[in-house]
């Protein structure tokens, strides 16, 4: 497997990286009928069957183990019409952005970078360039799956400002139902009825968000009056109201009398009235002695728990205990982003890391956010997090068997708790939502892939919107001449059930229609406001683009592969 074998391309797309993202890059590209060639970079614990797959999408790929310059050259890198650059690294992707300019000055560059001041100043330095990150891209579908309130998305379509959410929170003209997050899988996408919809107007939130005080004073006072020492308050409170009543009984005291004896035994104050009688002197000591118990109680809970607060301060570890929260598990690049974007919802939030070195700790200390470093399989692991009194478990690392793992063990430990796991396998994604009842999954790389892809085709107004694991893209798109459609088609044609729906009409310079009839029909310099699912979307373009903006069916590279 030989890029030197590569044929001989001209405006193709070249792609990369051996990430999952990139293979749905690849996916999303031959499906609009884009000619894609790929570099896949072969490092150790990267995926061998990439290659595969995308061999099986259609797409040439070729696995490297470094990407220099006579390897982008051999996938015709200088007549390439876009480069998308994948990958962990920031710096791998800026030196190989920086050698494709090199050799194709003023080719539209598409790059994946996790640091946002890096991101924000290399963008102005280079040319046609735009920079994502797919934590920063899929972090607001995972955060709304945890909370169990998707989160509503404004942005203007067809010549108007449209809001698409929960149907609860999206208000005047109901525009399209566009999902049911009660349904699983492809399922969920376009349905004739459903709770996710688009509308003309947002209605914001009925309640602000809970927040829990884990840190400064109250979380400091919280920390100390934890659970033992109010058992231990409550046990000296009960010797002192058994004291008054025996000392008003035994000794024949007046009850304000017997209030001072009892506190004063109880508390070691002393107990110097030598008028008591004999019964209730012995019964002094004895009260006195419980009330050394009680008292050396108090005190050994308030050394532990202060001594608890210094080393959480210390190491970032958790304060007390916390209440309606959300706890991450994999404080990698997806869960530092979902992890930053839960505190700046004011959702109160723990984080469980097994290595203490990576960046996700750093950061998550320096927001003040605890973090236990522990495998987050571990039950104990969890009950330390609060997974009894939290709201969401959210198992976002980088591997499918250990976030499915932390779902089990999490759902055992608290039944009621929402779970979301993070996976990439759409059929054990399926079949967990199906039969293990673990909460909704998702996938970052069926999140994210759909804007490289817009991007890396020029359509950069293109709307991502997540419905479950799946996502729908909102953009407009003009009929060309010479299209299968340029002589005028109906948009029932166009429509497809779970997959295209068409939302307006414009033609000429007249104001955009919504809710076409079926029976209207479009032709040439026509737009239409679509919805649609990743396929349909690949789909509609193949009818609307003119032949000449097709590229020819891409050569199989499986005798190569």
């Amino acid at each position: 497997m030989n890029p030197a074998a590569a044929p001989q391309r001209r405006d193709h797309v070249v792609v990369v990286g051996g990430t999952t993202t990139a293979l749905r890059l690849v996916e999303e590209l031959e499906r609009a009928g884009e000619q894609v060639q790929a570099l896949v970079l072969n490092t150790p614990g990267s995926d061998p069957g990439v290659v595969a797959d995308m061999a099986e999408l259609g797409a040439e790929a070729y696995p490297v183990t470094q990407v220099r310059e006579a390897e982008l050259r051999q996938v015709g890198v200088e007549r390439a019409r876009c480069v998308v650059v994948l990958g962990f690294d920031d710096v791998f992707c800026t030196r190989v952005a920086l050698l494709v300019e090199e050799l194709n000055p003023g080719v539209r560059l598409v790059l994946e970078l996790s640091n946002p001041n890096f991101r924000e100043r290399l963008s102005n330095l280079l040319g046609e360039c735009v920079v994502l990150s797919s934590a920063q891209l899929a972090a607001p579908a995972f955060v709304a799956a945890g909370v169990s309130a998707g989160e509503v998305q404004t942005f203007e379509l067809g010549g108007r400002m449209v809001s698409a959410g929960p149907r609860a929170r999206v208000g005047g003209e109901l525009l399209a139902v566009l999902g049911d997050s009660d349904r699983p899988g492809i399922e969920a996408v376009l349905p004739d009825d459903g709770d996710l919809v688009l509308g003309t107007s947002s209605l914001g939130r009925d309640r602000a968000p809970r927040r829990v005080r884990t840190a400064g004073l109250v979380g400091a006072v919280g920390s100390v009056f934890d659970r033992r020492l109010r058992w231990v308050l409550l046990g000296l409170l009960t010797l002192m109201v058994i004291s008054v009543v025996y000392f008003r009984v035994v000794g024949e005291v007046t009850w304000v009398l017997a209030m001072y004896l009892a506190l004063s035994a109880s508390t070691l104050t002393g107990i110097g009235d030598t008028e008591l009688p004999l019964a209730a002197r012995f019964g002094g000591v004895i009260i006195q002695l419980l009330g050394l118990v009680l008292s050396s109680g108090i005190t050994a809970v308030v050394v532990d728990a202060l001594i608890k607060l210094r080393i959480s301060d210390l190491t970032g570890g958790v304060r007390g205990k916390p209440h309606h929260h959300a706890v991450v598990c994999g404080l990698g690049r997806i869960g530092t982003s979902v992890l930053e974007h839960l505190h700046q919802q004011g959702i109160p939030v723990v984080g469980i890391e097994q290595r203490e070195d990576r960046p996700g700790v750093l950061r998550a200390r320096r927001l003040k956010i605890p973090v236990i470093i522990a495998e987050a399989t571990d039950t104990p692991a969890l009950e330390q997090a609060g997974i009894d009194t939290a709201d969401a478990v959210l198992a976002v690392t980088d591997s499918d068997a250990v976030n499915l793992e932390i779902a089990l063990v999490a759902k055992q430990a608290q039944p009621d708790v929402r779970v979301v796991t993070r996976l990439f396998d759409h059929d054990l994604a399926y079949r967990v939502e199906r039969r293990l009842d673990l909460g909704p999954t998702r996938s970052v790389s069926m999140l994210a892939a759909p804007a490289f892809a817009a991007a890396a085709m020029g359509r950069r107004r293109e709307v991502v919107y997540p419905v479950g694991r799946r996502v729908l893209l909102f953009t407009e798109l003009e009929v060309k001449a010479g299209s299968a459609a340029s002589h005028g088609i109906a948009i029932s044609e166009l429509v497809r059930p779970g997959a295209v729906r068409v939302l307006a009409v414009r033609r000429g310079d007249a104001d955009w229609a919504w809710h076409p009839a079926a029976a209207t029909i479009v032709q040439t310099g026509d737009r239409i406001a679509v919805a649609a699912t990743r396929d349909g979307l690949g789909g509609l373009l193949l009818r609307i683009k003119r032949p000449g903006e097709l590229p020819p069916e891409p050569v199989s590279s499986q005798g190569i592969l």
